[in-house]
């Protein structure tokens, strides 16, 4: 399985791997920690195609207590154990990755560590027990803060993912694009990167795109001209900013004071939730805005670029600004 980047957390799994294998033991359990969309999915599935072992996706919803906790456990790799859960011969860990694991309620997280850590569990209430197989939790999370102190210390490896550099960016953009079987150019493909965030979620639904725009035009290969059509069309601007983050800058850029996330939410018609899971983080990574005391603020460089870009000017005419602010 091909992954690009993230040498240093694939050269720690690899040496995990080699001592595993030797002590004929499973990975230790890891929790992937980071920004959305920025492969936590993809490593999961590269450390169990590195290892050979099989790969189990659970929803966190799905682990609500002991017996659906068991439920899961039970599709474990039991192979090359004797009854009693003794090594026989080499075993091969499943690796069970989790999701969002934050969703996953106190009860299964205790139940989830006691096996996560001793390897068995409770059998009723007379101090008997369960063995089960060697296994590697994956935990993948943008809420780490939700999840109990005692369950967070059964990972004793943790990677954070963050977004992508340009040029792999870029190479992202080319093997998806050679795995879907469309020809691209390299100034294609880097004008997909700029605009991309790099997180591949959002560059291979921009690649999507594209074919769809040149296979309506009859062509076969997707150019810059193919590339900047399709994007004005999406409302994707040269950085990467859509119509919903310009308009909330447009709308600081003329506010005479901060403004709070429900106005904002008024007015672009976006969920306050996404507005702060999704939009804002982006803007102020880019150093576009700022979250105050008082509210949501534009920075210096978000006036530049909304001059620079000849987004500033006429904005009242183009949206209304709430009167009252509100602090959020």
């Amino acid at each position: 399985m091909e992954l690009i980047g993230h040498v240093n957390t694939k050269q720690q799994l690899a040496v995990a791997s080699s001592a595993a294998k030797t002590l004929n033991k499973a990975l230790p359990h890891m929790m992937f920690a980071g920004h959305a969309g920025c492969g936590k999915t993809s490593m999961a599935k590269y450390v169990a195609s590195q290892r050979g072992a099989n790969f189990l996706q659970v929803s966190p919803k799905t682990l609500k207590d002991t017996s659906s906790v068991l439920r899961v456990l039970e599709e474990l790799d039991h192979k090359g154990y004797d009854r009693r859960g003794n090594r026989k011969k080499q075993i091969s860990p499943s690796v069970l990755f989790i999701d969002e694991v934050h969703g996953i309620n106190l009860d299964a997280q205790e139940v989830l560590g006691i096996a996560m850590e001793e390897f068995k569990v409770p059998a009723g209430n007379k101090g008997l027990c369960y063995w089960i197989p060697y296994f590697t939790v994956v935990g993948a999370t943008t809420m780490e803060g939700q999840l109990s102190t005692p369950f967070i210390d059964r990972f004793k490896l943790k990677f954070i993912f963050e977004p992508y550099s340009f040029e792999e960016s870029v190479d992202i953009v080319l093997l998806h694009a050679y795995n879907m079987s469309i020809t691209i150019t390299a100034k294609a493909a880097r004008n997909v990167a700029r605009r991309g965030r790099g997180v591949p979620r959002i560059l291979v639904r921009y690649l999507e795109r594209l074919r769809d725009m040149v296979y309506s035009q009859g062509g076969g290969i997707i150019t810059d001209i193919v590339a900047e059509k399709t994007f004005t069309m999406l409302g994707i601007d040269k950085e990467g900013l859509n119509k919903v983050e310009l308009k909330i800058l447009r709308i600081l850029f003329d506010a005479e004071a901060p403004i709070g996330l429900d106005n904002l939410a008024i007015v672009t018609g976006e969920s306050t939730k996404t507005l702060k899971s999704t939009v804002e983080p982006f803007l102020i990574q880019r150093g576009l805005m700022l979250r105050s005391g008082k509210g949501r603020v534009i920075t210096k460089k978000g006036r530049q670029y909304l001059q620079e870009e000849g987004y500033a000017g006429d904005v009242r005419k183009k949206v209304e600004i709430p009167l009252n602010y509100v602090r959020n």
